[in-house]
Formats: structure tokens, sequence, C-alpha cells
């Protein structure tokens, strides 16, 4: 989070808080005195929270001559293919006031490489599928009304459409017969959400703090798809076509907030907390698909099936908790939180076939409709205690005792299911030094779809059946986390590992016939584990002459140990998965700035039980940024970028080279204006692909991308101080 603050305190009010770049992008380095870096303690007043889980806060405190200023940016772009961008800034500073205000436009589907100086490498994959046009407004309300009560106000706007071109392969080895199916996919996507974010902080004492944050927000979606798919075998060079096309609306309203009253006893550090939720999240949206299955085999029928479907989901959950905090002793403190909460799950799915004779949606398709109700209380109380031997050495204990009460009712023809559930959920934490070592568990219940008694079949290739007798998932989390920054030297060490061990996984199991018709049910299976290790490591380096240098190492590593069951037949999965990025940073006389980028992405999967082969691959993608500042009032700014996915199936690219670059020209009075051309994608290589396995499948995809453009650009940068 970032915050600008006028004064000598930490008081800064949020600047753009769902958007941190805003104020990077758009403050002067002139207008700042000082950067503060502190925890984010606002909403932990007993600091309860261990540093290492603590959020930062950067704090810009600016010079008293801006304390009442106005900036204001522009900046307008046009270029081949008829793409455009245009961006749009406003800032006004009044004492404790700061309006704001943002808004974009581009249809260059996030492929702005270089923004006022400032290099932004190419994304790793090439940007995102699809090529999208963008509209984004932000209008920000800051300020202080009186001695005790801070009101900030944000409306957000973003309007989007996206289209698509997607190419998919999936390979599903079944016995000795390998089914295969290519899919080409046209889509397109109209999406508009809004939201209003309200943040009400009062302390009427200095032993008092009541906060209220209410956020209501709207979201519109529009799609429209249509897809041919043909499916082969190892033995049969074609064995059905299957046409669709798929259009639907959707119109959502959330309403929710937060609200918590946080009062301190006595000095001691006795205090109470009441916390209360809600959240009220109506759906409605209409389906209209179309699906023609051509069969070339005597067992499957052809069939077509035209669909109409209205879905009504109402959500409403909330919740209120009690807490309270004493430490009892110098090295002992206690803290117990109480908490009743309610959720309303609620579906209505009404499915009409259509008559062929008359064109209407009148034929009421029973089996495909339902009418969902899910009602769960849970109550919890969560006792847990600290002992602090020392600064460097403490031990947090506690648990979670937890009541759960669920209703589920399917329709008038089927029974209901009334569950009942009592849970004990240890929590532990071990805090030495840097080093944080953590366990505890948590319950994740089936979702409602899944238990219905009933089967549903969709077409002649997919058949769903419900499983009521479906357990409650738990899960078992570690956790080691160590970081630091050695100021001295001017290193960060990070590192963190998790493993998280499942009883009562929820799997699907299939049942694929000789045609490639799949019948699938949920069921439980114990073992599933996954474990995950991250490791960090930057250092910047004394410099050497006219250069300096910085360097970051990045490592994830990924294993787990996962099963599937296809025609009865048990299978394990255990994938080992390996992503290194290391970064330099090379920068001489601040003239020259070099950062060269490589990164390398290896997965093996292997199989137990069953006759599958093991599969693995490894894509590499290399990067070189870089940033001339000559001569004066120029800036020259290369970006290549190489990336090899050397597996994907035939017919899918394999690899690709970006090259972009741009040239600027700061103009007019102490350079706020600026000219900049910028070509991307020099050499038309852009691309989107992806591979990996799963289960008993093999997937290849590749999407639709924004490849060679040049765009000329102008934007101007405005201060003005209307204070003394």
């Amino acid at each position: 989070m970032i915050t600008a603050d006028e004064s000598d305190k930490n008081d800064g009010k949020d600047f753009f808080a769902n958007d941190a770049t805003i104020a990077t992008r758009n403050l002067d380095a002139e207008m700042i005195s000082k950067v503060q870096v502190y925890d984010d303690r606002e909403n932990d007043p007993d600091h309860l929270v261990p540093d290492y889980k603590v959020n930062k806060i950067i704090n810009l405190k600016f010079k008293k001559a801006f304390k009442q200023s106005i900036m204001a940016n522009g900046e307008a772009g046009v270029g081949t293919q008829n793409r455009y961008e245009g961006d749009g800034f406003f800032s006004k500073f009044h004492d404790d006031l700061q309006l704001s205000a943002s808004v974009n436009s581009d249809n260059l589907s996030g492929t702005k490489l270089f923004l006022r100086d400032m290099h932004l490498p190419v994304a790793l994959y090439g940007g995102s599928g699809g090529i999208t046009e963008a509209n984004r407004a932000n209008f920000n309300f800051n300020d202080k009304i009186g001695k005790n009560l801070k009101l900030t106000m944000e409306y957000e706007l973003n309007d989007r459409i996206s289209n698509d071109h997607q190419s998919a392969q999936t390979q599903q080895f079944i016995g000795d017969t390998t089914f295969i199916n290519n899919s080409a996919t046209l889509r397109h996507n109209h999406s508009l959400d809004q939201g209003l974010h309200i943040k009400a902080e009062w302390t009427p004492d200095t032993t008092t703090i009541i906060k209220y944050y209410p956020d209501i927000s709207y979201t519109h979606n529009a799609n429209n798809n249509t897809a041919t798919a043909l499916a082969s075998t190892n033995f049969d060079p074609l064995i059905n076509q299957d046409i669709s096309s798929d259009h639907s609306t959707e119109n959502s309203v959330q309403y929710q907030h937060s609200f918590n009253y946080y009062h301190r006893l006595n000095k001691k550090g006795v205090s109470i907390s009441i916390s209360n939720t809600l959240n009220i999240h109506p759906d409605h949206s209409q389906d209209f698909s179309y699906n023609n299955l051509i069969s070339y085999l005597t067992a499957l029928p052809s069939d077509t099936l035209s669909r109409s479907g209205k879905n009504t989901v109402t959500n409403f959950s909330g919740s209120l908790g009690l807490g309270f905090h004493d430490p009892l002793s110098k090295k002992l403190s206690l803290e117990i939180v109480v908490n009743g909460g309610y959720n309303r799950n609620e579906g209505d799915l009404l499915t009409y076939d259509e008559d062929f004779k008359t064109g209407l949606y009148s034929i009421f398709n029973a089996q495909q409709s339902n009418d969902l109700l899910r009602n769960q209380w849970q109550q919890t109380i969560h006792p847990d205690l600290t002992y602090t031997f020392n600064d460097q050495f403490s031990i947090k204990a506690g648990f979670d005792a937890q009541l759960q009460q669920i209703d589920n009712h399917f329709s008038n023809s089927v029974n209901n299911l009334d569950q009942h559930f009592a849970y004990l959920l240890p929590a532990v934490e071990f805090h030495l030094d840097k080093f944080n070592l953590t366990y505890s568990e948590a319950i994740n219940q089936p979702g409602i779809n899944d238990l219905q008694p009933i089967t549903i079949t969709y077409s002649p290739l997919f058949t769903f059946i419900g499983n009521p007798d479906l357990k409650p998932t738990r899960l078992h989390n570690i956790g080691l986390n160590f970081n630091h920054y050695y100021q001295q030297s001017e290193m960060f060490i990070g590192f963190n590992a998790s493993t998280t061990i499942e009883t009562n996984t929820i799997l699907r199991e299939r049942t694929v016939n000789s045609e490639g018709a799949t019948i699938t049910t949920p069921i439980n299976r114990n073992g599933r584990f996954t474990t995950r290790l991250n490791g960090n490591l930057g250092k910047s380096f004394k410099k050497q002459g006219d250069w300096s240098f910085s360097m970051n190492t990045n490592a994830n590593f990924v294993t787990g140990h996962n099963f599937f069951e296809v025609n009865g037949q048990d299978g394990y999965q255990n994938t080992v998965a390996l992503i290194i990025t290391q970064q330099f940073s090379a920068n001489w006389k601040d003239v020259l700035d070099i950062k060269p980028l490589y990164n390398i992405n290896t997965a093996i999967t292997k199989y137990q039980l069953v006759d599958y082969k093991p599969q693995s691959f490894t894509t590499q993608v290399a990067s070189l940024g870089t940033d001339l500042f000559l001569p004066q009032k120029f800036v020259w700014s290369l970006d290549y970028s190489y990336r090899n996915n050397p597996i994907t199936a035939p017919g899918f690219q394999r690899n690709s080279n970006i090259f972009s670059f741009a040239i600027a020209m700061h103009v007019q009075k102490k350079d706020k204006g600026e000219l900049r051309l910028t070509c991307y994608d020099l050499f038309k290589q852009g691309v989107s692909t992806y591979h990996y396995a799963s289960e008993n499948t093999i997937n290849d995809s590749q999407s639709l991308l924004l490849r060679r453009y040049v765009l000329l650009s102008y934007s101007y940068h405005f201060t003005q101080m209307t204070g003394k």
C-alpha cells in the first residue's frame, strides 16, 4: 500500500489503494521530502500478528510547498492496425483533502511496455491471450473530518472487450486406445465492472477505534462462443464431430461490509473487539446453447441439442464476532475469539429444450433443472496462548472448536440432506529469531451440486452422477519461512515452505467407453499432498567505478502426490515442477540501464499403478531490456524476449522472438512533454502456448495474440502549487 502524507506523523491517506502504480507513475520526485516504510498495524492494534505476516506501507511525505497543489497527466497515442491509447490523471491536494481521478482507454491487450521514464519487460509468455480493448476509470476522495474521523471513497469502473481464437488438443489414454480431440474455439466477451468502496475510521479517544468499510459492486458479462471439435483415436481417424455455440449474459450485484469496534480497557493492554461482516450477492444469468454431434460410429448416436437455461443464484452470509485479549504477564498473553456465522446459498435453474417445429424454447427439461438451497450455521470459539521467552523465541498455541449445521435442499423429488459436524482444529506457531514454523487444520465442505443424489445426462458424450455420501475434506497445513534484509551488505534472503496433507479429498471418478463418452461422479480418497518451496535472494553490489549492479534470484519448487480413477483402475500422479528466474541489473552513470532475465520452467509427471508413460517438459524464456538516455532529452528503450516450448503438439508454435523498441524525446519547458514512437513485436512472433499433463491426459493450447504494431504518442505532465 502507498500513502501520501503532508504532516510529520504517520497519518497518511491511501493513494489509490487498489492500484499503487497510479501513485508511482504520477507523483514527481521533487514533491517528496521523505519516503517511510513501516509495518501495516492498522488492523492489529495489539500487535498480535507476527512480523513476518505483516504487510509494509510506503508513506510518501510531501514537501510543505506541495501541501496545496494540483497535478495532471495526459497521454494520447495512435498507431497501425487501428491501435490507440489514452490516459488521463488529475489530483488536487488541499490540506487534508485529496481528490484524484484516473481514466484510461486502449486496445493494446496489455502490451504497453514502456511507461514514462520507466522500462517494463515483456511478459514471460508474450502477453495474455486474445485481443483486448479496455476502458478504465478511477475516482478517489480522501479527507480528515475534524480530528477523529477519516473518510476514503473510491469509485472504479472497468469495461473490457476481448476476442480470442484458441486451438487445443487433448490426448487421453485408455488402455491401448488414445483418444485425440482437436478443437478450435472463437470467444467474444464483454465485461463491465463498477464498484464503490468506502472506508470510515473514527477514533473518539485514545482507547477506541471504530471502523466501517461498506462496499457495493455491479458486474455485467456477455459471452458468445463457437467451437468445432474433431475426435479420433489411434485406431479410427474420425469418430465424431461436435459443433457447438453458446451465448450467455450475466448480471450480478454485491453488497458487503465489515464493521470493527476496538476498545482498550486499561494501560496493561487488556482489550475487547466486536466485529461484523455481511455479504449479499444476487446473480442472474441467461444461457442459450447449441450442440450438434455428428457420430461416425454406430454405437454412438448423432444428436442435436438446443437449450435455454435461466439461472438465479443468491448468496447471503453474515457473521458476528467477539474478541478478548489479555496480557496475563510480561511473557504470557491470552486471546479468545468467539464467532457465529450464517451462509445461505440458493440456486434456481430452469432449463428448456427448443421445439424444432416452432423454434421456441418450450420443452421443459426437468432433469437439467434444479432448485437448490443450502443453509449453513457455524459457531466457533478460538482460544490461544502466546508465551514469549525472549525477543527471539516465542510459542503460540490454540485451537478452533467448531460446530456446523448444514441443511441441503435439492428439489421436491429428492430427499433433503441434513448434516451436523463438530470439529477440533488445532493450531500452533513457533517463532525463533527470523524463523517461523506453523501448523493448522481446516475443513472444506463438498459443494451442494456434488451431493445431489441424481443422474444428469448433459449430452451423449457426458453424464454426471451425484454422490450424497461425500465427506468433508480435512486439510493439515505445515509452514516454515525465513525473511531477513541485511542492511550492511544490502542483501535480502527469503525462504518459504509449505505442505498440505489432505484426508477425504474429493476427486472425479471417470468411466470412458470405447466411443469416448464419459460418466463422472465425485468420490473421496485419502493421501493427497502438495509441497511448495520458494526461495528469493536479492543483492545490491558496491559501485564499481561508474557502474552499479544488482541481482535477484527466485526459485519455486512444487511437488504433489495426487490420484485418479478411470474405468475402475486407481492410479497415482506424482508431479515435480521447478521454476527458476534470474534477473540482473546494471547501470552506467544513469545513462545506460541493462536488465537481462532468464527463466526456466521444468515439470516431470510420473504415474503409479497404471501403465502410462511419464511426461516431462521444459520451457525457457530469456529477455533483455535496455534504456539509453542519450543524447540529452532522448530515451532509447529496447526489449527482446525469446521463448522456447519444445514439446507442443504438431501445428503449435514452439518458439517466439519478441523484439520491441521505443524512442522518446522530452519536449517543452522542464521536459514536461514527451513524444514517443513505439514498435511492439517487430518480427510478429508473439504466441501464447501451454502444455501440461493431468491424470491420463496431455493438453496443449494456443491462443491468439496481438502482434506487430507501431504507435506514436504524446504525453504532458502538469504541476501547480496553489498554496503559499
